[in-house]
């Protein structure tokens, strides 16, 4: 093989300029990226398919033995947090759902629904955090897939109508994307 050849089979022909594989491959990169992106963002807040449609119904039996139904909660803002004890990410977003829950009393409900969970580790992971609002076990993972959470956490944003207007599948990134959905269901 001489050189010419090498030259060749490394630029990929003849009529092919070197560097073109070079500026492209920036381009198709940042194209991957933002398609990457947007499918994420689409899954991250849309992934079940309800926003926008009823809530599914939902009645647990809170840890403390109270019943509670989304019914119950009609005429304001309502959210559905499903979470677990052993989850990480729950972890980490759960201070910032409690200190919401405190700030909209009154006005928006939280609830949350334990998912597949031993209820003392429950019980232990709410106390550490300070939550106060309702929460109850969903023990065979039922009301999970009845809303579409493959996974936990996830929330649901929902109107004082009982209608979702806003998903998060994962945990809730920060104060800022919170009140973004609160806003969504604030009643005004």
């Amino acid at each position: 093989m001489n050189v010419s050849t090498v030259s060749q089979a490394t630029t990929g022909g003849q009529g092919e300029k070197p560097g073109v594989r070079r500026r492209l491959l920036p381009v198709i990169l940042v194209l991957a990226l933002a398609w990457i992106g947007v499918f994420y963002l689409q899954r991250q807040e849309h992934g079940t398919g309800l926003v926008g449609q009823p809530a599914p119904p939902l009645a647990i039996s809170t840890f403390d033995g109270e019943p509670l139904a989304l019914t119950d909660l009609r005429g304001q803002g309502v959210v559905v947090n499903f979470w677990a004890s052993w989850c990480e990410p729950c972890r980490v977003e759960m201070p910032l759902l409690a200190e919401a829950a405190q700030a909209n009393r009154g006005q928006i409900a939280f609830v949350g629904v334990n998912v597949l969970d031993s209820e003392p580790a429950a019980r232990a992971f709410l106390a550490e955090f300070g939550v106060t609002y309702p929460n109850g076990p969903d023990t065979d993972d039922r009301w999970a897939r009845r809303f579409g959470a493959d996974g936990v956490p996830a929330t649901f944003f929902i109107d004082s109508e009982g209608v979702v207007r806003s998903v998060v599948l994962g945990p809730v990134a920060g104060a800022a994307e919170l009140e973004r959905h609160l806003a969504r269901i604030r009643p005004r």
